[in-house]
């Protein structure tokens, strides 16, 4: 790869809440080798004037399903080359959206960050979780009760997203086989969903203290962290004790329990856009009144838990839990879910430095510095001022990197 030097670049700079002007940043290989507002010795490398356009980190989606290909993560009718297709295709527009990481949330694995890390599809860096733990019953548990084994005969969860495990023996066992298959994190079921609860009732809470303790304990003997799907507040609670380090959702918890979340250090990933996506497409999908009031009423509990967490200073990620294709088009939606919940340079920073540093690379993506990925986006506009430039990629989005690799550049 030649090295690149952009010249005339407004940064988003972690830290600051305006742009900082007419930088110039040096790339080398994969890496981001220097920036200053003084000139660059460009040494052979590819000159880019961005005419003061923002230059700004990629994106970091830190909940992404890309498995499904359909709002139903039920997805035990489709055979694996039609998931693999729907994941490239997921991956490929998550990219063009700029989106240069992903945490993957259950369902893929090391072939599809294979397949990426390698160049043979195009897409994202992958973070992946493996197959989820759920417990019998659990929120990723998504046999119907006449429905006791799969077509080939196994006990599973009707799902390639889960694995049932129950008990401290099996929950350690599962765990430690996500982790003998690279996933950088371990993700847990620890209560109901609100879109497709269990055919008994939903759960307030899922997987005993030891069980949770057990799990946690595996992944950080391998460097690694433990992600819970979590919506109730005894839940959250149940997983800050056991040092559950990323809370996913946690719509329903208490100011107190968030507050709790700050003293355990621990992230929270609230994510609106696949709810609200729910809501806008529930007569195509059937879902009953009944859940799409349920839905509506996460919503408005989540936005409550997300001003508490401002308020007690939580570090809040970034994530859009969305399934299947078409409910990826909605992905940078997300930023539209916050413009009324926080100030812009806060939402940005969510997408970038704080996602980094829930994904354990704090230094290394999220941020333009000496030293990190060169996964960068060039933007008409300014992100730090108006979140709404970031809703029309195809119209303010002029070009990706990821990794010193340029897949898109419309700056002539």
């Amino acid at each position: 790869m030649p090295d690149t030097l952009f010249t005339n670049a407004n940064l988003v700079l972690d830290g600051f809440t305006e742009l900082q002007r007419s930088y110039n940043v040096l790339i080398k290989n994969n890496r981001i080798d220097s920036l200053s507002t003084e000139p660059i010795d460009p040494a052979g490398a590819v000159i880019i004037d961005l005419g003061g356009r923002t230059l700004m980190p990629g994106l970091i989606d830190a909940h992404a399903h890309i498995t499904g290909l359909s709002l139903s993560p039920k997805n035990i009718a489709y055979s694996a080359s039609e998931i693999a297709i729907a994941s490239a295709n997921y991956l490929r527009n998550s990219l063009m959206d700029g989106y240069t990481t992903i945490r993957e949330a259950g369902g893929a694995d090391y072939s599809i960050a294979h397949l990426v890390a390698t160049g043979a599809i195009t897409g994202p860096r992958v973070f992946y979780s493996g197959k989820a733990l759920t417990q019998t019953g659990g929120g990723a548990d998504f046999r119907k009760v006449g429905e006791l084994i799969d077509p080939c005969g196994h006990i599973g969860p009707f799902s390639v997203m889960s694995v049932i495990a129950d008990g401290v023996d099996e929950v350690r066992k599962a765990a430690r086989e996500e982790l003998r298959k690279g996933a950088t994190q371990i993700k847990l079921f620890v209560s109901g969903g609100v879109v497709f609860p269990s055919e008994s009732h939903s759960t307030l809470y899922e997987f005993s203290e030891e069980e949770l303790r057990a799990i946690v304990e595996e992944a950080k003997a391998r460097g690694a962290y433990v992600m819970a799907h979590v919506y109730t507040d005894e839940g959250v609670r149940r997983c800050l004790k056991a040092g559950v380090r990323s809370i996913e959702h946690a719509n329903f918890a208490s100011e107190e329990t968030v507050a709790m979340i700050a003293q355990c250090g621990a992230f929270l990933d609230l994510t609106f856009i696949s709810l609200v996506q729910r809501i806008e497409s529930a007569q195509e999908t059937h879902l009953s009144e009944k859940i799409v009031e349920n839905v509506k009423q996460t919503v408005e509990r989540g936005k409550q838990v997300y001003r508490w967490a401002r308020q007690y200073n939580v570090p809040i990620a970034f994530g859009t839990d969305l399934w299947g294709p078409e409910a990826q088009k909605a992905q940078l939606r997300e930023f539209e879910m916050r413009i009324d919940l926080d100030t812009a340079p806060n939402v940005i920073r969510s997408a970038t430095a704080i996602n980094a540093e829930l994904l354990m690379q704090k230094g290394k993506l999220g941020t333009i510095s000496p030293g990190a990925y060169a996964d960068v986006l060039v933007i008409e506009g300014d992100p730090l001022k108006d979140l709404r430039v970031m809703l029309q990629p195809e119209k303010n989005l002029k070009l990706i990197m990821k990794d010193g690799v340029i897949f898109k550049n419309e700056l002539g």
